[in-house]
């Protein structure tokens, strides 16, 4: 989005078409590298309102479109009156409250390392009026927490290798390093995930795991690996595989 249109939705938005004092301020940080989304205060995501006040890692428009496709798929598909959800890694909660959003039958449980970004999620499951009953916000890390078996688990983490941390902070100034980088080569956590989301999906269930578009051939090897034979991939909006889809 150009810097003009920016500006232009902040006055017209936030400030209600007013230059106020406070939409100049606005303005300046703009100008000073603040993230456009951070100051708007929430996006949409697959028609869930995900509140930022917290600063959690802003949701991409890539995931949006891939989990907009796995919602026609789960939809699609769905036999059971009511479906168990996980999402793992949550941040701002985005792919979980998309589902709640948009599958009235699905129950939730997110799981996300940072307690700030737990508070964040429980914002936005108010925000969007779902029944606390339907959800369940757990602060710890990947598994931690975890209760039963799901019909589906949703993961984005971080996958960044260490060694691009400079060149990526370049771009990503105004959001914590803490969502973007792996611990190790960029796989260290998909492999967590895979090695053990067996162990957490009911029969037939599915993971669907995000991965950069440059770790296809490896994160299918992987998959192969940990035993996951029947799987597909999705893509994001310029035709790139990112996202595997693995059923048990």
């Amino acid at each position: 989005m150009r810097f003009e249109n920016k500006v232009e939705r902040l006055r017209i938005e936030k400030h209600g078409g007013k230059e106020t004092k406070e939409f100049l301020e606005d303005v300046q940080k703009l100008t000073s590298g603040e993230a456009f989304e951070y100051l708007m205060g929430e996006v949409t995501f697959c028609g869930a309102k995900i509140d930022l006040s917290l600063r959690p890692m802003i949701p991409r428009p890539e995931t949006e479109f891939w989990v907009h496709q796995a919602i026609e798929n789960i939809l699609s598909s769905k036999t059971e009156f009511s479906l168990r959800v996980l999402d793992v890694f949550s941040g701002s909660g985005n792919v979980g409250l998309a589902i709640l959003k948009n599958i009235p039958e699905s129950i939730v449980d997110f799981i996300e390392v940072d307690p700030k970004l737990s508070e964040q999620i429980n914002i936005s499951i108010r925000k969007n009026n779902i029944k606390k009953t339907r959800t369940r916000v757990v602060t710890g890390d990947i598994w931690e927490g975890v209760s039963g078996t799901y019909d589906y688990i949703f993961a984005v983490p971080p996958y960044v290798p260490p060694s691009m941390k400079e060149e990526v902070m370049k771009e990503l100034s105004a959001e914590s390093p803490l969502s973007f980088f792996d611990k190790e080569d960029g796989y260290y956590y998909h492999t967590q995930v895979m090695s053990s989301a067996k162990e957490f999906l009911k029969e037939g269930g599915t993971l669907y795991l995000e991965f950069d578009i440059t770790q296809r051939e490896k994160i299918e090897t992987l998959a192969l690996a940990h035993g996951f034979s029947n799987y597909t991939f999705l893509k994001d909006p310029y035709g790139h595989e990112c996202t595997i889809n693995l059923v048990k």
